[in-house]
């Protein structure tokens, strides 16, 4: 573990110095570009103006400083960027995927905010531009304005531009550490992982190279275009995620808590997304005055009705093609735990026809606890040769077979002895059907783990229903495995294999609770059954 946290920190150190290279290359890139582009237009001036007016060029130029008004604007403005990035990607960004809230979270994001506002406030406010002026004849200058393209507006946009690319690049780094991650689980990032390396570094230093952001139209291109489908994804993909999780399951209890909660979840997401979207397009219409000010309200209802749609259309398919995958899945399940229980059973039909002749000695015997005992035992080796390998059974007969591993646990058991066992279990009282064996391995984990010759034990047992749920508790001492602790090699699948099934058998209608200390354990089971 140790080893692993020095790796990821040193893969992190080499991120930020990657990051800053590429940051000082294309800085150091601009400003080449920028001192090529003054002494060009200095240059190619003097052929077309007049001698008479070329005191105004020279006097306009007294207002423009190439250090103060291009090379100090780009400079500051990309280191203070680069420091944006490093509070957002190394400090911000962790909390917030951790949901930490702190102090040192607020603390971080207020920086990160203060520093992109800092850089393009630098950037826009120290930076001048310069532009000749021609009169009828294109061909000669009459002279040279020098002006700034600052506005408190473009302050807004610009900065929340920013914000756009540090998400951008924090959502690319997340796909990076995620497929890394993959291929070391799969023990596959040995070339293949140096080969993404290598890609990543590459593509970081040809965006360095020769990549250009733009002087002021950040919403006209690409920042623009980028930020609309990546809100216009990210809402489609939750309101479908919680579309196709918490609302189609239960859409048949319409009144449910979880049916409302699910739609709200649903509702507000998509309304979300779609305010998000129209504020891109609301700052690029009216940074350049594109379009009248005000609400448009068109663009926002189609953007709703466009998103609604296909996280609909998303969800059903989702269930269409995840529904065979999960059957298989199922039926894999089932077929795994019938293949346990018969492993654990030597020759059941011999044992099943065994138990029905001592049953009838017991009675010519007179032994009638031996008999009850021998009779229970048999309807339980029925029930797991018949109804256990079926889908779903009726819930009658789940509890006649809990019955009666309770009463035979009862009988191998002195509740007067410090031991305390009380069962309340409702009878159906209308036709409801659940999985096979899906209860059965808590009340045998009680009895094997909650039950000792030596100290107080109790095991409390409940199962009720109303007509939308099931609902099942154990709870029960826990004892240190000594010699005298009741411990029955349990029969059935293992709570783990139950766990597996309920989530393949009832996603999205079973919560499952459990609680365990050094001296009790209790389980809590839900199970929707309308």
């Amino acid at each position: 573990m140790k080893n692993t946290m020095q790796k990821i920190l040193k893969g992190r150190r080499l991120e930020v110095l990657l990051v800053f290279v590429c940051v000082a290359i294309y800085v150091a890139r601009r400003l080449f570009q920028e001192a090529n582009g003054f002494d060009s237009f200095i240059y190619g001036l003097q052929p077309r103006v007049p001698g008479n007016v070329m005191w105004l060029i020279w006097r306009e130029l007294d207002h423009y400083s190439h250090f103060w008004n291009a090379i100090f604007p780009i400079a500051s403005g990309g280191l203070l960027f680069f420091a944006a990035w490093a509070v957002f990607h190394v400090g911000l960004f962790p909390k917030l995927r951790a949901s930490e809230s702190s102090v040192s979270t607020v603390v971080y994001a207020v920086l990160t905010v203060l520093l992109v506002v800092g850089s393009v406030f630098v950037h826009n406010y120290f930076r001048l531009y310069y532009r000749a002026m021609s009169s009828d004849d294109p061909e000669v200058i009459v002279g040279l304005r020098v002006f700034s393209e600052f506005r408190k507006l473009f302050l807004l946009t610009d900065s929340i531009a920013v914000v756009i690319v540090l998400v951008f690049y924090e959502l690319f780094a997340q796909l990076y550490y995620y497929v890394e991650a993959k291929l070391k689980e799969e023990q596959e990032g040995g070339f293949i992982g140096h080969v993404l390396v290598a890609s990543v570094v590459v593509l970081l230093l040809f965006l360095a190279f020769f990549a250009n952001l733009p002087r002021k139209d950040y919403w006209y291109g690409a920042v623009k275009e980028l930020s609309m489908m990546a809100i216009g994804a990210f809402t489609v993909f939750f309101a479908q995620n919680f579309f196709y999780l918490e609302v189609l399951p239960n859409y048949r209890d319409y009144r449910s808590a979880e049916f409302k909660t699910g739609l709200l979840k649903f509702g507000l997401t998509l309304l979300v997304g779609t305010f998000g979207m129209y504020c891109i397009l609301f700052i690029g219409w009216h940074s350049f005055q594109q379009v009248p000010f005000g609400w448009h309200a068109e663009w926002m209802v189609t953007m709703f009705m466009v998103s609604f749609i296909a996280a609909v259309v998303l969800a059903f398919l989702r269930k269409v093609f995840t529904k065979e995958k999960t059957q298989l899945k199922t039926q894999i399940s089932q077929k795994t735990a019938e293949l346990g229980n018969l492993r654990s059973q030597i020759n059941p039909h011999f044992l099943f026809n065994a138990l029905n002749t001592l049953y009838s000695v017991s009675l010519r015997e007179n032994a009638a606890q031996t008999s009850d005992g021998i009779q229970k035992l048999g309807d339980m080796m029925r029930f797991m040769l018949h109804e256990n390998h079926q889908d779903r059974i009726p819930l009658v007969k789940e509890i006649e077979y809990l019955n009666n591993f309770i009463d035979i646990q009862r009988m191998r058991i002195d509740e007067s002895h410090d031991i305390k066992i009380e069962v309340n279990i409702q009878n159906a009282d209308r036709e409801i059907f659940i999985a096979p064996m899906l209860l059965n391995p808590f009340i045998e984990n009680a009895f094997k783990h909650g039950i000792s010759f030596r100290s107080a034990s109790w095991i409390y047992i409940t199962l009720t229903h109303d007509a939308q749920h099931l609902y099942f508790k154990v709870h029960n001492s826990i004892h240190q495995k000594t010699e005298d602790t009741l411990d029955d090699q349990s029969h059935g699948i293992g709570l783990e294999n139950v766990k597996k099934r309920l989530e393949l058998i009832y996603p999205n209608r079973h919560k499952l609770e459990i609680q365990a200390t050094d001296h009790d354990y209790f389980v809590s089971l839900v199970l929707g059954v309308y």
